[in-house]
């Protein structure tokens, strides 16, 4: 099983807006994507603190059934089922074992930390024919390079491109 940091940004390399929102992507909500197969071999998520409070505006927890950590500094109540809040620190040592792929849902610095972690086998990105302009970028700042290598490519009409990488360790 594989922990892949699965996510759409801009081509500009955003996330989210400067206010956190992704109402910019629902124009390119489509079931061609594949988001519920994707899903469907999902056994743990990984999010941070500011995206899973963001999943909870949606209604329910999204990921019912599913091993989740919530990486934040900071208590947090009533957490659904199956889910824990880590930090940074214990990470590594908390990630799910799990028989399906573990998500790497979000935000930036969560997927940072991961990498730097060595915890990410894939990223798969799907850029979005939107320039969002300032915002949450993809990943926080790094020094050091990290190397990927392409494993695949797609496109879709809606002009959105899905690019798959593996981390080169």
């Amino acid at each position: 099983m594989r922990t892949v940091y699965y996510a759409a940004v801009s081509t500009d390399g955003f996330i989210a807006d400067a206010r956190g929102g992704v109402g910019w992507l629902e124009p390119f909500q489509s079931p061609e994507l594949g988001y519920e197969d994707f899903l469907a071999g999902v056994g743990a998520v990984v999010l941070g603190r500011a995206t899973y409070e963001q999943a909870l505006t949606f209604g329910p927890w999204p990921y019912p059934g599913r091993e989740g950590l919530v990486v934040t500094s900071r208590p947090i109540a009533n957490l659904p089922d199956g889910v824990r809040a880590v930090t940074v620190a214990e990470l590594p040592r908390a990630m799910p074992k799990v028989d399906r792929d573990t998500w790497i849902v979000g935000g930036g610095q969560v997927a940072r930390a991961c990498l730097d972690a060595g915890l990410v086998d894939e990223l798969e990105l799907y850029v979005i024919p939107r320039l969002v302009g300032a915002g949450i970028p993809l990943l926080s700042p790094r020094e050091e390079l990290v190397t990927l290598e392409l494993a695949a490519t797609r496109t879709f009409g809606s002009g959105i491109t899905m690019l798959r990488y593996r981390v080169v360790r």
